[in-house]
């Protein structure tokens, strides 16, 4: 509980407790002295002469930078493992929130409960899924048994589980890419043969044949060509692939499985060292493509793995479902709280190593935990400050990491009316705050011009430190947890301190943090908070302009925003489409779902992820997208990245 936190880290706060009678006195007295200062930095007039009962009524300016500091130390300790969503770690986590919530003050934002609990796609597990492998040559090995190996592999779920035996032949990098010239699988018979192919391409992942060179795509051109199983090899050096990043598929298909490469080179005299080679050369072929290597046997085994997260809510005033809650106006500020675990998925640097995610986001997740504390203290002196109809809702999301399953349940659960909400704030990843990245600000447009007058007049009563600024971005989609409540017509703001060299790695830790700045971002969402509560309208939602980061962050992009982040089947949800884009001259509407791009099958984000890795500009793909029962045909043309 917090009261409980609070007194043991401050012996002050002990002795005024000890003094009964006398403690109110005294604060008031140390209210009286620093009236002057706390008026200035809530941005409140000051007066010459105030009456002890007018300085009672301004509320205490009781953000805490030790708090915050507290929290992301615990969140971010070697002991959350990680925070991941559904894990026992991610439990820890949500246990941690529910013990500063339950006694605090606040009410249970769920029909009384603080947490809504909810099952999330986290990819596919695998079973069983080996390669049992009986090599032609090896003669490096100590005897003939050494030829024989059973090991285990990563299941590549393009197809439903099922199992192969037979000969397998070397495809080179199974790279097939005709219009500029260099088609390996061209020059080999691979029907009914299992193919083994080397990662990536001649000239590696940046070689010349990006289009060419994903796991989906040569998986669909040996689909398309017969081959009955595909071995992909890893390559030493670059991250690890997990189970994690397939979706699971229920269609028809050559089973293919990825496996580390040394058990492959040792009984291969020539693959290593011809591997190394084949990097350097573009657009040379292999003198070994359609050689005979051995037998194999490949069982593709796998389930989908569902498990279960939970959303972490609080409110000032009472629950949604009391009867009230529906009639009020929800302010709600919210935080992801989960992380990557050891990265076995979502890493940068690849998994091991535990990722503790300090920035992103136990910094957010503390600046939400203050905020509900001191805003539920300040509305207890003084419930003024919060007026009907307007509650404040203090979100803390699971599963972000994943895919937005935390928003994206919540806002299509009966927890959440849109009509009913005056915006949605989010704090992601606040704790790098720096000089000449400052502070940005998403979502100022998403409502009327009143809405961005209250960010500026937040942020200048603020006091940030001398040359930080505050840096404008008008549009409300984006990977993070405000774009659900966008797409349901909600005004967001999302505060933001940009990206850093640990995104995403193990080094991502609680020493690295700006603290004052992660101080000073959280007291601007209180004032914020406080000055949409006394404003006599709520702000009024309007579709704004996106920023240049459409499709993800890659060298090309389509034009369209994703949606459906949580979503792994049934193609990929447009949200918007950007104007005067070749991808807009098709027809393709918000609310459509692609299904079809470039050869490539699209079900999710992470098939369009793939598709865009290899993708080119100046050239034409085939995409196919639904409309309901309706499916359009078209074909488009890219357009340049950039960075946001």
């Amino acid at each position: 509980m917090k009261s409980n936190l609070s007194e043991k880290k401050n012996p002050y706060l002990r002795f005024a407790r000890g003094l009964d009678g006398w403690a109110p006195v005294l604060l008031a007295m140390i209210a009286i002295l620093a009236s002057s200062l706390l008026l200035t930095r809530l941005g409140l007039p000051e007066k010459e002469t105030l009456t002890l009962d007018r300085l009672l009524n301004v509320p205490a300016r009781d953000l805490s930078q030790k708090d915050l500091e507290y929290y992301v130390r615990v969140l971010s300790s070697y002991h959350m493992q990680g925070r991941e969503s559904g894990r026992e770690s991610g439990k820890k986590a949500t246990e941690f929130l529910l013990n500063q919530y339950q006694g605090s003050g606040l009410s249970g934002y769920f029909d009384g409960s603080f947490n809504q609990p909810f099952s999330f796609n986290a990819g596919i597990q695998s079973i069983d899924t080996t390669i049992s492998f009986s090599a032609s040559s090896g003669e490096n090995l100590p005897s003939e048994e050494a030829k024989a190996i059973t090991v285990p592999a990563v299941p590549v779920a393009y197809a439903k589980p099922s199992s192969v035996e037979g000969d397998m032949v070397f495809g080179g990098f199974c790279v097939s890419d005709p219009k500029k010239g260099f088609d390996e699988l061209a020059r080999i018979n691979v029907a009914g043969k299992i193919v083994l192919c080397l990662r990536y391409g001649p000239g590696g992942r940046h070689g010349p044949y990006r289009e060419a060179i994903s796991f989906r795509a040569k998986y669909n051109v040996l689909k398309q060509r017969g081959a009955s199983g595909i071995v992909f090899l890893g390559h030493p050096g670059t991250p690890p692939v997990y189970a994690e990043f397939f979706g699971g598929s229920e269609k028809d298909g050559p089973p293919s499985v990825i496996v580390n490469p040394e058990p492959f080179y040792e009984r291969i005299d020539w693959l290593a060292e011809h591997d190394a080679e084949l990097r350097e050369k573009e657009g040379e072929y292999s003198p070994h493509l359609g050689q005979s290597l051995g037998q194999v046997s490949v069982k593709l085994s796998y389930e989908k793995e569902k498990l279960t997260g939970q959303n972490v809510a609080a409110s000032i005033k009472g629950s949604f479902e009391d009867g009230k809650g529906k009639n009020r106006k929800w302010i709600i500020v919210g935080a992801h709280y989960d992380h990557l675990g050891n990265g076995t998925f979502g890493s940068l640097e690849g998994a091991g190593e535990i990722h503790n995610g300090a920035d992103d986001n136990a910094s957010g997740t503390a600046a939400v935990l203050e905020l509900a504390m001191s805003l539920r203290k300040m509305y207890e002196q003084d419930p003024s400050i919060i007026p009907e109809p307007y509650d404040v809702v203090f979100m803390h999301f699971d599963a972000e990491e994943r895919g937005l399953y935390g928003s994206e349940y919540f806002v299509d659960s009966s927890s959440f009316s849109a009509e009913d909400s005056v915006v949605m704030l989010n704090l992601d990843m606040v704790g790098m705050l720096r000089e000449g990245k400052g502070l940005q600000f998403q979502g100022a447009q998403t409502a009327d011009e009143s809405w961005k007058g209250m960010i500026q007049s937040a942020f200048d009563a603020t006091k940030f430190a001398k040359d930080m600024d505050l840096r404008f971005f008008p549009g409300g989609n984006g990977p993070s947890d405000h774009s659900p409540f966008y797409r349901k017509n909600v005004p967001v703001g999302f505060f933001f301190t940009g990206e850093h060299s640990h995104y995403h790695k193990s080094t991502d830790d609680f020493h690295r943090l700006n603290y004052p700045g992660l101080y000073d971002i959280t007291f601007m969402a209180r004032v914020l908070i406080l000055e949409l509560a006394s404003a006599k309208q709520p702000i009024v939602f309007q579709q704004a302009p996106e920023v240049q980061r459409s499709d993800l962050e890659f060298d090309v992009r389509l034009g369209i925003i994703p949606g459906g982040y949580g979503e792994t089947e049934g193609g990929l949800l447009v949200s918007g489409v950007k104007e005067d884009t070749p991808v807009a001259a098709t027809g393709i509407q918000k609310g459509d779902r692609i299904i079809h791009l470039g050869g490539q099958d699209i079900q999710n984000i992470q098939d369009l992820t793939e598709f865009l890795y290899g993708a080119r500009l100046n050239t034409e793909y085939e995409i196919r997208f639904k409309r309901g029962d309706k499916i359009f045909r078209a074909r488009t043309q890219l357009i340049p990245g950039g960075a946001h």
